[in-house]
């Protein structure tokens, strides 16, 4: 018996995935890997989760902080200084999830950042470690972002 429910889903991904990787040849190898990571990540359908975060780049100390996220339903419920525990001063809303993360990978690339370099968990496709560098010899406009600790489930 045919359970159409996953087999549609399924069958999205898939489209979703084929599709990408056609119009991601024309992008470059940036774009097929972030396709081929955002279906691996649509495969694991999480929507509870919790990683710890880190971006690293020209900015404020709180804004580079360590951060421990925690995320239920596909949205942020806490996030909190690694060093700390203390919450973090800003809604939690400003903190990403591993869809925001994919997002801003796809910013860079569409934007055509000069270079863009990830890496992909190899089995649930969330985003390791990301370098974007947005001007070619600008001075101070390049960020990072690492994910560590990831768990799947509810935190």
């Amino acid at each position: 018996m045919l359970n159409r429910p996953k087999t549609s889903r399924w069958l999205s991904i898939a489209l979703l995935t084929l599709t990408q990787m056609v119009c991601a040849d024309v992008l470059g190898p940036e774009q097929d890997e972030l396709a081929l990571a955002r279906a691996r990540w649509a495969v694991t359908n999480a929507d509870d989760y919790s990683f710890e975060f880190r971006r690293s780049c020209f900015c404020p100390t709180d804004f580079v902080r360590p951060v421990r996220i925690e995320v239920l339903d596909g949205t942020v419920t806490s996030a909190v200084y690694v060093d700390t525990e203390e919450a973090i001063p800003t809604p939690p809303t400003s903190v990403p999830t591993i869809d925001d993360l994919f997002a801003e990978i796809q910013d860079a690339i569409d934007g055509m950042a000069f270079s863009v370099i990830a890496e992909y968990d190899a089995e649930a496709g969330y985003p390791i470690s990301v370098s974007i560098d947005h001007i070619e010899h600008a001075i101070d406009d390049e960020m990072g972002l690492t994910v560590a600790s990831f768990q799947l489930g509810e935190p």
